[in-house]
């Protein structure tokens, strides 16, 4: 067998994606917007919670009917559903946030997580599981997002 090269099409794709792949900022912000976004849409879409929001308490529904708010959980103002962005980004990393603070804590750690001594039950809303794991649709969306700029 023989086989003569007559045009090299492959060296030129594989250097263009090695230049890409040099820098994976934009892939990683893109990969944060998308978080960002899940995040953002938990708040009035169950079905990209990472878990079930506990029911509110006899309570707390009174407490936000005397306040004007309706009777989902987190949502008032809605400034905590509008936090989520991207922090920081780097080429070698991409930090999803909210700026959102209750004194010295976190507003959206202590809703992600709970806080037991608070008697606040755990209401995340970033697509990660207790565990620290991205859910399958977070890690579904980021791999296409991921494969769409490898292939651009």
């Amino acid at each position: 067998m023989k086989i003569k090269v007559t045009r090299d099409t492959l060296t030129p794709d594989l250097r263009r994606r090695l230049r890409r792949v040099r820098n994976p900022e934009p892939a990683l912000r893109a990969a944060g917007l998308v978080m960002a976004s899940m995040a953002q849409d938990a708040f009035t879409n169950e079905a990209v919670r990472p878990s079930a929001w506990n029911p509110l308490k006899p309570r707390t529904l009174a407490r936000k009917a005397a306040a004007g708010y309706g009777s989902s959980p987190l949502i008032a103002s809605g400034t905590l559903a509008r936090s989520p962005r991207i922090v920081r980004s780097s080429p070698r990393e991409v930090v999803v946030g909210s700026d959102r603070r209750a004194g010295s804590h976190s507003l959206a750690a202590i809703h992600q997580l709970g806080a037991p001594k608070a008697h606040i039950p755990p209401r995340p809303f970033f697509p990660f599981r207790a565990s620290g794991e991205a859910t399958e649709t977070a890690k579904r969306r980021i791999r296409d997002v991921l494969l769409r700029w490898l292939g651009k």
